[in-house]
């Protein structure tokens, strides 16, 4: 009877099902970031394209934003942001995260369609700190 095999998976079935359950709350991503670009732009202008990125709760760590354009339309004027280049954006009340603001300078030299690319490296320190690297993406149209 020790090698039936529908009792085994039965009794294997029955330990699964009494272990703790772990949660299906996913936790937040300690770093968040956010593209939101200008309704539209227009070709011969410069616009300021907002990032913003969202921190864990009393982090001051380091933290460096390099924005490239792929497409002939769009040219990205500063290449690098840093923390002190950042605005503090105004959360909700019980929220403690920090949420910072950017400013990404851009040209639009012509009509036609762009991809601006955001890539954010800061580090996440609890017992030790590990670096955090994201990669944001957003179309831009110039008219």
């Amino acid at each position: 009877m020790r090698d039936d095999p529908v009792r085994v998976l039965s009794a294997a079935l029955l330990v699964l099902l009494a272990l703790p359950s772990r949660g299906t709350a996913a936790a937040p991503a300690p770093v968040r970031v956010e593209l939101a670009p200008e309704a539209a732009l227009r070709a011969g202008s410069h616009a300021a394209i907002e990032v913003i990125v969202e921190l864990p709760a009393g982090s001051d760590a380091p933290l460096l934003i390099t924005p490239s354009a792929d497409g002939e339309s769009v040219e990205v004027v500063r290449g690098r942001l840093s923390r002190s280049d950042a605005k503090p954006v105004a959360g909700d009340a019980g929220d403690a995260r920090i949420r910072l603001r950017f400013e990404v300078p851009v040209l639009a030299k012509s009509e036609g369609t762009a991809i601006l690319s955001v890539d954010v490296m800061t580090y996440v320190c609890a017992r030790t700190c590990q670096r955090v690297v994201l990669r944001a993406s957003q179309v831009l149209r110039v008219r």
